[in-house]
């Protein structure tokens, strides 16, 4: 018997409906309020349904300012049609409560995910990234449509590696009175100099914004730090960002370029328009695949090939798991992971030996093809064992969050053949 929407059990603090639509589960809480799952049985979709904390917010002044917002995301409804901009379907109010109808994408996450300097993407994948942003962004300054507010939390990462811009909360719509938000609306670390002054926008305030979000995906911190708003505040209008090479040095001038001048202080010196950088980041792009399928990465691929780990993997999928790994290698006697720590990464032994130990006590060796990390699984456990090299050792270290970004057969492939090497690990052991 096939069980209908409405027959859903549904945790206690999760309504049943939300105007037209059956509600299927609580999904997320944003800064307005919460994030429900529905679908919609007339076009055959998933939908999420965000919900204002307007009626129920006890500060007036919030209240007052998300009210706003709401009307803003709903005057919104249908206008910008662009691949890389989050759709919204519907919006309505219904017994107090302000809702805003948009896509839903199963297993997208934000770009929050990769600002850490030990979880980075590919620098090319950043590149395509941040080139599919400044498209859309072009598309809605064209219908006269200023974000103002692109950070990281702001864009959606599929599973496919497509982008999606969201959260037109706090944008700027032209000849529309429901915009004018007062006061500093936005999120201060990527605030373009004129946003924080509360001068009047352009187009080029967002495109400032964007590559305040390149800088830190690219370097793993934010382009100005203080430990309090003023300060924050002060820098961005007046002190200029540590260079990209302070950070790391095998980037490419080209893009380092684009990134500083996209953040210059005065508006009309920076990239004229989204359709500019994202032409920009073409020519950097091209560039950078060309280093990618180099010689190096070739060796790379070569060498994993011979790994037993890897015999089951298409060449396309060891390829994709090189994009989500980095290359390492350690001295003899460096730890590769502590006990303790918590870490996200899986590890696969390329050349050489490692022992294995816990509480002092040695447990065993690991060699060439071997396998470790399986603690990876559960977010935020702790690892239980120390790693370290036993001679010089070459690891392919690779990120479970930048796993979870390749494709589906290649996800199953990995988690197949890595649990099998540590059920027989642990066969062998009893």
């Amino acid at each position: 018997m096939v069980t209908s929407v409405s027959e859903i059990e549904r945790p206690n603090d999760v309504p049943e409906k939300i105007g037209k639509y059956v509600i299927i589960n609580k999904i997320g809480k944003g800064s307005t309020g919460m994030v429900y799952l529905s679908h919609d049985p007339y076009y055959h979709r998933d939908v999420a349904i965000k919900v204002y904390d307007i009626e129920e917010d006890s500060d007036a002044d919030r209240a007052k300012v998300s009210r706003k917002m709401f009307f803003n995301e709903a005057h919104m409804v249908g206008m910008l049609q662009h691949p890389n901009i989050m759709p919204i379907y519907d919006a309505g109010e219904e017994d107090g409560k302000y809702y805003v109808v948009t896509e839903h994408i199963q297993g997208a996450r934000t770009l929050a995910a990769y600002c850490r300097p030990d979880n980075l993407l590919r620098v090319d994948d950043v590149v395509e990234i941040i080139y599919k942003c400044a498209k859309a962004l072009h598309y809605s300054h064209g219908r006269g449509v200023i974000h103002r507010d692109i950070k990281p939390s702001n864009v959606m990462l599929t599973i496919d590696n497509d982008v999606r811009i969201i959260d037109f909360g706090i944008a700027i719509v032209s000849d529309s009175e429901v915009s004018r938000i007062e006061g500093i609306a936005g999120s201060p670390s990527y605030m373009s100099p004129e946003q924080v002054q509360s001068e009047e926008l352009t187009p080029r305030s967002d495109l400032y914004s964007l590559g305040a979000v390149m800088y830190e995906l690219l370097t793993g911190f934010r382009p100005f730090r203080a430990d309090n708003l003023s300060k924050l505040l002060h820098q961005i209008v007046y002190a200029t960002p540590p260079p990209i090479h302070t950070y790391r040095d095998d980037l490419p001038e080209e893009l380092e370029n684009v990134v500083a001048t996209t953040m210059l202080k005065e508006p009309g010196k920076r990239v004229s328009s989204g359709a500019a950088m994202a032409a920009e980041l073409t020519r950097v792009y091209k560039d950078l695949r060309q280093k990618y399928d180099s010689l190096d990465n070739q060796e790379h691929f070569d060498v994993l090939r011979t790994l037993t780990f890897f015999h089951e993997f298409s060449h396309a999928e060891i390829w994709e798991v090189l994009r989500a790994s980095d290359w390492h290698e350690y001295k003899d006697g460096e730890d590769i992971v502590r006990e303790g720590e918590i870490d996200d990464r899986f590890y696969i032994i390329v050349t050489g030996k490692v022992v294995v130990q816990a509480n002092g006590s040695s447990l065993g060796a690991l060699s060439n093809g071997d396998c470790f990390g399986e603690t990876s699984y559960v977010r935020g456990a702790k690892r239980q064992a120390s790693i370290q090299a036993d001679g010089a050792v070459t690891i392919l270290r690779v990120s479970s969050t930048l796993m979870e970004q390749v494709s589906s057969a290649c996800q199953l492939r990995f988690n197949k053949v890595f649990l099998r090497a540590l059920i027989e690990r642990l066969q062998g052991a009893t």
